[in-house]
């Protein structure tokens, strides 16, 4: 982790991407995603006939949670849902890859304050069964850490398994380059007239064409500054008006906002969680680096912090595997 843009949710290193290309900024409009491009993306799924079908898109942040937007979870249980890591150089939910892996959700973490009329506060975290074995297809994502300007991060995208146009989808991972829009201006009169929150970020164009459409509810925001190798996820796609819009850009929860509960979730729960397991036991709790990278390692967390309404969609058929299937869950 760097000293002034990224905070690492894993002790591992965060943002890396083993198969992307350098300088392979995309044209502006969404794209097949080039394999590996984003290795912290994940589908979160649901039963879907004799399947499961995508639900939401999710942000890898160590080897046991993952990030998303809390009205992806309105009205739904937690029992059947479950976590897709997606084989990247394939990028077909419909076809998985050798390497694809599959986690059910142990436990989900609604922000306590989130409003489901308005979207406020629309962020969760979910913990998966089992840890993710990383690889060059999968890999943790960076947050944004509080002392660093997101608003010179000027190269951001958005990615995810959902609309190539309002009427169509497509189970190939697409991305789209956006820019931000400040939330005074998002908060105006043609725009959202006031409906912007100091936990929101607004991104995509003013005169429409690209937006959410092309990223995923859940999904990751993720900007760099010009030139920096890596980048961070400073929203997660949370709600807009209609698709691709003119004035109606995306709008996105706001993980710099939210820095302090997520850490703060990560590790009262992961910690509590492995106390009791261990004091019935009757073994010495684990170092905190092991909770997270499951084997020793720097303890000290502060480290590496130091130094570093989209309207539901449609359901649809794609990314299914049969239930009595689900060999890696």
């Amino acid at each position: 982790c760097s000293h002034h843009t990224h905070t690492c949710p894993s002790i591992l290193a965060c943002g890396n991407r083993p198969l992307a290309q350098n300088g392979d900024s995309r044209v502006v409009g969404g794209k097949d995603a080039l394999p590996g491009n984003w290795p912290w993306m994940v589908s979160i799924q649901e039963p879907y006939e004799d399947g499961y079908s995508h639900l939401c898109g999710g942000i890898i942040l160590n080897k046991v949670w993952v990030l998303t937007a809390a009205h992806c979870f309105k009205n739904r249980g937690r029992n059947y849902l479950l976590i897709l890591a997606v084989r990247l150089d394939v990028n077909l939910l419909s076809r998985l890859g050798s390497v694809a892996q599959i986690r059910t959700i142990k436990e989900k973490v609604e922000h306590a304050k989130y409003i489901k009329e308005n979207e406020a506060n629309d962020i969760a975290l979910i913990m998966m069964n089992k840890a993710i074995s990383f690889n060059n297809y999968t890999q943790p994502a960076c947050l944004p850490a509080k002392p660093a300007d997101v608003t010179k991060m000027t190269e951001c995208f958005i990615a995810g398994w959902v609309h190539t146009r309002p009427s169509e989808t497509t189970d190939i991972l697409q991305e789209a380059k956006v820019e931000l829009i400040s939330n005074k201006r998002c908060n105006s009169l043609n725009f959202y007239n006031g409906a912007i929150g100091v936990f929101n970020l607004c991104a995509g164009y003013e005169q429409g064409g690209i937006d959410s459409c092309q990223g995923d509810s859940g999904g990751p925001l993720m900007c760099r500054r010009l030139g920096a190798p890596l980048f961070s996820v400073v929203g997660v796609t949370s709600w807009g008006s209609g698709c691709a819009q003119k004035e109606s850009p995306g709008v996105y929860t706001n993980t710099q906002y939210f820095l302090d509960w997520i850490l703060g979730k990560i590790y009262k729960e992961s910690a509590s969680k492995m106390v009791k397991r261990e004091e019935n036991s009757m073994r010495k709790a684990p170092k905190m680096s092991e909770i997270f990278t499951g084997g020793p390692g720097n303890d000290n967390k502060e480290s590496c912090y130091k130094k570093n309404k989209q309207t539901e969609k449609k359901k649809k058929k794609i990314g299914l595997f049969k239930k009595k299937n689900l060999k890696n869950a």
